[in-house]
């Protein structure tokens, strides 16, 4: 048997887990919305392109070279909200692959990089060509860069040196390297400087390796990862490389157990049964791995999705939903929660990232058929964002009469890292005349760095009510007194002789005269009346709505 002290540090901790799982934040997405963009999208960016404070889309669809077809951009202009208008298909690019958006000018309006593959059988070697926006959602073609031999859509944007001026990562599948660009300021770039790769390389990230603020870039390859450490100035030195995934790949990197080193979420398929597992590598900081969980599903983008700090995992298990796994900040997870897509059988993960200025990651999918062809159409989901508890104290008075006012403070708690400005409106049930009136302090509020907010309800009682209620309590059964006092007064002049019938009117009069005042006064057996009312305080973060309500009773 256990110890009394074991038992109770037993039930401490069960109670403590079932706090923490009562109390972990909420991952929700609205409804997915598809739109239609052009013929095989291959990327997604994000970026104010119109100049307008909003969001925007750029989808690069690659097109059909064996059809003649080019491809395009299609833009999609945001509407602050999550959703975008219908796509404007820009003929810019021939049968580009991928793209990186950033001010490469420093006109404070967003520019677009376009990567061009080129065709190995046409002794095309492809390139970068930078498009300069015009701040109208249109763009002029800038430079031409030749980074490499066939460039793989996987670049990006980053200011490399801290000069402030955007410098720019591609991987070169032709020649098993990735080559870094450092920028100028003026849409201009130095000549490329190639680091070598063991394989062709598919894909590359910004990362810090050992948790020490460097800028290293992981570079995802055939059958394992390459390490480059960044030296500060926008140079590299190679690094610890990693053999792994044989036919997979590294599907995610991040922190996933918060020590600050890289972790990677690795997919091993086994080529005669076709099947394929996903599990978490442990960083050690020095480019080693340990063995963590399996995932059990597809993963295709890492992003704190929940606002809880922990970073948690998205992918798919073979069907039209997608599924993240929310971290718990130790290198496990809580089970899945899945959300439903737009395609027609599955989807593919392009991008998780901030599409409406919230601060909170949102998924942006390619839809696919089930033989694999991607479909012209994107879904968008958008994260429910900033969640929070909203609660009002006891009004103060909470009775009130003609004239009065009283308050209470409102209070909001923030549940979720995702911090934006909640608004606050009011409103009286029942909505009558004479009701009292409502008023907040603030009509947005803010949280605070411990996650707090606050307001103060006012609600008013106009002058008007005292004469309503004095009417209410005339009018419900106040009026009945006139026929009985009239009928006794009546039976009582008919019984009496005439010489003292002039006293008996008198006496009548008087206690007829009496019981009109006690009504009018709110007297008699009916009592002074009163009303209740109910007031309720909505916050809204614009996806995420909660209320609350506080009762009063006017006299």
């Amino acid at each position: 048997m256990l110890k009394r002290q074991e038992l109770l540090l037993t039930i401490f901790v069960v109670i403590l887990a079932a706090r923490t799982s009562l109390n972990a934040a909420s991952v929700a997405f609205k409804p997915a919305q598809n739109y239609t963009v052009g013929t095989n999208p291959r990327a997604v960016v994000v970026g104010d392109f119109n100049h307008d404070g909003k969001m925007d889309l750029a989808v690069v669809n690659r097109g059909d070279p064996t059809t003649g077809d080019d491809g395009s951009v299609s833009i999609l202009f945001g509407n602050a909200d999550g959703t975008f208008q219908a796509a404007k298909n820009l003929n810019t690019c021939k049968n580009c692959t991928g793209a990186a958006v950033g001010d490469f000018n420093g006109d404070g309006i967003d520019d677009i990089a376009l990567v061009r593959p080129g065709d190995v059988s046409a002794n095309d070697n492809g390139d970068i060509t930078i498009f300069l926006g015009n701040g109208d959602g249109t763009f002029r073609q800038g430079g031409v860069l030749t980074p490499g031999k066939n460039p793989s859509g996987s670049i990006v944007a980053i200011d490399l040196n801290g000069d402030q001026r955007l410098d720019l990562i591609v991987v070169i599948a032709g020649g098993n390297s990735v080559s870094v660009l450092l920028g100028n300021g003026d849409g201009t770039f130095q000549l490329p400087v190639a680091y070598a790769t063991a394989k062709p390389p598919s894909r590359v990230q910004v990362v810090d390796l050992a948790g020490t603020g460097e800028t290293d870039l992981a570079v995802v390859r055939q059958f394992g990862l390459d390490f480059l450490l960044g030296n500060g100035d926008g140079t590299f030195r190679p690094g610890p490389s990693l053999s792994c995934c044989f036919f997979g790949g590294v599907s995610a990197m991040g922190d996933f157990n918060n020590d600050r080193k890289v972790d990677l979420v690795e997919t091993n398929c086994n080529i005669f049964s076709h099947v394929c597992s996903e599990g978490l590598l442990l960083g050690n900081g020095d480019g080693t791995f340990q063995q963590g969980i399996m995932l059990g599903q597809f993963v295709a983008a890492a992003a704190d999705f929940d606002g809880d700090g922990n970073l948690d995992v998205a992918g798919f298990v073979n069907t039209a939903q997608i599924q993240v796994l929310q971290g718990n900040g130790d290198g496990t997870f809580r089970q899945p929660v899945s959300f439903a897509l737009g395609g027609s059988d599955t989807s593919s993960i392009v991008l998780a990232g901030d599409i409406n200025g919230d601060k909170a990651p949102d998924i942006v999918a390619f839809n696919v058929t089930s033989t694999g062809s991607i479909e012209n159409s994107i879904s968008v989901l958008v994260n429910i964002g900033t969640d929070f508890t909203i609660s009002a104290s006891k009004p103060s008075p909470s009775t009130l009469t003609a004239g009065q006012s009283a308050t209470s403070t409102i209070s909001l708690n923030l549940l979720s890292a995702f911090n934006n400005p909640v608004s606050l409106a009011c409103s009286v049930q029942p909505a009558q005349a004479g009701a009292p009136t409502c008023s907040l302090s603030s009509n947005s509020v803010t949280f605070d760095g411990s996650g707090k907010a606050s307001a103060t309800l006012t609600i008013n009682v106009g002058s008007s009510v005292a004469s309503r209620n004095s009417f209410q309590s005339f009018s419900n059964g106040g009026w009945l007194w006139f026929p009985v006092a009239g009928f006794a007064f009546f039976g009582t002049s008919v019984s009496v002789s005439r010489k003292r019938r002039l006293q008996v009117v008198l006496i009548g009069a008087a206690m007829v005269g009496g019981l009109i005042t006690q009504v009018a006064c709110g007297g008699g057996s009916s009592g002074s009346k009163s009303a209740a009312y109910t007031v309720t305080v909505t916050g809204n973060s614009s996806t995420t709505q909660h209320s609350t309500t506080v009762n009063l009773t006017v006299q």
